[in-house]
């Protein structure tokens, strides 16, 4: 479909194995001409060719080429896990470019089967969803560092955007079983949401109720996984678009239930 996305060379993406590896300055300022010359421009034009498919589909997602793209560089100031660098590239496209808007398409790129030996926790990067513990990130069920993928829905850090979410949700029964339903035609469920122990302050009467899974959790999110074929294939804006145009019946419910749509 498009001419601008060449697709990802496993040989680059041999880079993030090294860097799996070698996880220190000095082997990433050895070999960064990879990650330089050819990571970074082909996430570039992942993102500008996956706006475009989704602009023909017309689906409001779209990103900016160097805005949208997360950096490579790990925030370890609050983390035991000091390794300087994140083994994969990412971005996001959302409804208003903004990198962390509500209402999301999150694109994680990494060699399959993974680039990374296990998972820390305590490794956190604020701005990224990938290095979050959400998810069941930790488990040996999580999809973080088992190989690329993309996610979408809602990763909500406010608590008045997570209780609107809960509180359309109980508004509107019917129109969230639809959403559950479309999905699952679709072959997606949505992931465990960081669930909350005890049922929220303020929805306590839907407690053991057929809502009561839905309202404890965060976050709203599904996942597909990616293969190295789709990721090394020109025809992956088009492979994100159609997951993205999968999901809008979720990114709707919540774009509204947050007052963002239109």
């Amino acid at each position: 479909m498009t001419d601008t996305f060449p697709g990802f060379d496993p040989a680059d993406l041999a880079f993030l194995t090294g860097l799996a590896a070698h996880n220190d300055r000095d082997w990433f300022a050895a070999h960064r001409g990879t990650y330089d010359a050819r990571l970074k421009p082909a996430l570039a034009a992942l993102i500008a060719a996956t706006s475009a498919a989704c602009e023909a589909r017309g689906l409001p997602l779209a990103g900016d080429p160097k805005k949208s793209v997360f950096r490579i560089h790990r925030d370890t100031r609050f983390s035991r896990d000091k390794r300087p660098y994140k083994t994969h590239v990412s971005a996001t496209l959302t409804r208003d470019g903004a990198k962390m808007s509500p209402g999301m398409i999150y694109i994680h790129i990494e060699p399959e089967g993974g680039s990374r030996p296990g998972f820390d926790p305590d490794a956190i990067d604020p701005l990224d969803p990938s290095t979050h513990p959400s998810e069941a990130a930790g488990a040996e069920d999580g999809p973080f560092g088992k190989g690329p993928f993309a996610a979408a829905g809602f990763y909500l850090d406010e608590r008045p955007d997570i209780d609107a979410m809960r509180r359309a949700i109980v508004a509107h029964p019917a129109r969230w079983a639809a959403v559950e339903a479309a999905l699952a035609r679709a072959g997606l469920a949505l992931g465990p949401g960081d669930p909350v122990k005890r049922m929220p302050k303020g929805f306590e009467a839907q407690a053991g109720g057929p809502l009561d899974t839905t309202l404890k959790r965060t976050r709203w999110l599904v996942t597909r996984p990616l293969t190295g074929p789709e990721i090394a294939s020109p025809d992956l804006p088009d492979t994100l678009a159609a997951f993205a145009a999968d999901t809008r019946p979720l990114l709707d419910f919540g774009w509204s239930a947050l007052g963002r749509s239109g």
